[in-house]
């Protein structure tokens, strides 16, 4: 019969506290310790550990830490892969914080908050049962999430830049929504509004140098670039005029905002080449659904993980953020009801960015997008959106599990 010791870790940058239980309800420590969160601290925690399971005589380890992201990443690893425990079997879990704070208040409401109090209560729960799957590492999952995550905020900050440069963008061209770039930040777009310092400069220039200009910007993609100069300097006479100071300030801030811009974009571009390089050398099916291209399928993987630590798609879903919550109490149901905040943020990302896509490629949930979005329902485009999101997770999760290509019928047959 296998004798276990129950070691709860609360992690910091810093150090990491450590508290060891035995079997039972005994709620008095074998041993506690703090060793710091590096390389030698957790060589000192693998020799401690070791040293009392020979003195208890014992034979499994637990070891149990929240996940509280960089600072958690190395100790988690090392101690599931890289550290020996032998000839004793161990395993790691890694714990959502809030399961700790919930678990805490259960059993004591006024609790101390301090890094000993906090190392228990986690060896605690590791000793109570109804744990999540043991912590698995992945070398290529761990280094395809970093890229998937550096682009991402790359993206975002994109967006924040994006959106700073169109404010000034009207202040100095007040129509050029009106004109004929569909996309702001476009190469040929970025060229016109840096170069020319005033909407009067583009209105006084000749439509064949315009057109020129235009032409050589957009690298002869246009169909019509005689067209597209009349519809910029139709823009331009319809603006607002800026006085002299204002308009140097306004040209000043832009030519920054643009140079961020380019080089958040040159940064995107790489990553996404490194993402797709990565991705190709790991088995995946999720690239077959159409919409679901390269990012999406990378995003949704390097969050996922080892589909098997989720026991069905509900949980994944869960995990995801894309479960409602319930408000029922006798008789009474409420009508409305609300996504959860807690899950994954990132998983929630991919699974709603890749849900806007499939809807507009793929004809099955195409035909759920609208029919959701007709029913009649608050934020009803909003909410046919994270639907059509939560009937992707079902597909995803059987996706990953059977590892099979994407087929309409087949899905059909499934109830995705």
């Amino acid at each position: 019969m296998p004798h276990i010791l129950f070691v709860g870790i609360d992690v910091s940058s810093k150090k990491n506290v450590i508290c060891c239980l035995p079997e039972g309800d005994n709620a008095k420590s074998l041993s506690r310790f703090t060793v710091s969160n590096d390389e030698p601290g957790v060589t000192t925690l693998q020799e401690r550990i070791l040293s009392l399971m020979q003195k208890h005589e014992l034979t499994h380890i637990r070891f149990g830490l929240e996940a509280t992201g960089c600072y958690s990443s190395h100790l988690a690893r090392y101690l599931e892969s890289v550290l020996s425990f032998a000839p004793f079997e161990h395993s790691v879990y890694v714990f959502n914080p809030s399961l700790i704070k919930v678990f805490k208040k259960t059993h004591f409401l006024d609790a101390p908050k301090n890094d000993r109090v906090d190392a228990w209560f986690i060896a605690a729960k590791l000793r109570s049962g109804h744990l999540p799957r043991a912590y698995t590492w992945s070398e290529s999952l761990a280094a395809l999430q970093r890229l998937t995550r550096t682009r991402y905020h790359i993206v975002q900050t994109l967006t924040r830049e994006t959106n700073f440069l169109l404010t000034n963008l009207f202040l100095k061209f007040s129509s050029y929504s009106s004109g004929p770039f569909g996309k702001k930040t476009s190469a040929t777009s970025l060229a016109v509004i840096q170069e020319f310092a005033s909407v009067e400069d583009i209105v006084n220039m000749s439509v064949d140098d315009l057109m020129a200009f235009v032409a050589e910007c957009g690298k002869n993609r246009f169909e019509n670039p005689q067209e597209v100069a009349k519809a910029l300097q139709k823009a331009a006479r319809s603006s607002y005029r800026l006085p002299k100071a204002m308009a140097d300030a306004v040209n000043l801030a832009m030519a920054s905002n643009i140079r961020i811009i380019r080089s958040l974009q040159e940064q995107a571009n790489s990553l996404k080449k490194a993402i797709e390089e990565h991705l190709a050398t790991i088995p995946q099916t999720l690239t077959s659904v159409p919409g679901i291209a390269t990012i999406f399928a990378a995003g949704l993987i390097s969050e996922i993980g080892d589909i098997s630590r989720f026991p069905n798609q509900m949980a994944l879903a869960k995990y995801g953020g894309l479960a409602w919550t319930e408000n029922q109490s006798g008789d009474f149901k409420g009508v409305e009801s609300r996504l959860i905040k807690s899950g994954n943020r990132y998983l929630k990302y991919y699974f709603t960015e890749a849900a806007k896509s499939v809807q507009v490629h793929d004809t099955v949930f195409a035909e759920y997008y609208s029919m959701k979005k007709a029913e009649p329902a608050k934020y009803a485009e909003k909410r046919a959106l994270a639907l059509t999101a939560r009937k992707l997770v079902r597909l995803v999760d059987y996706l990953l599990r059977t590892n099979r290509l994407y087929e309409p019928k087949e899905v059909i047959r499934q109830q995705v």
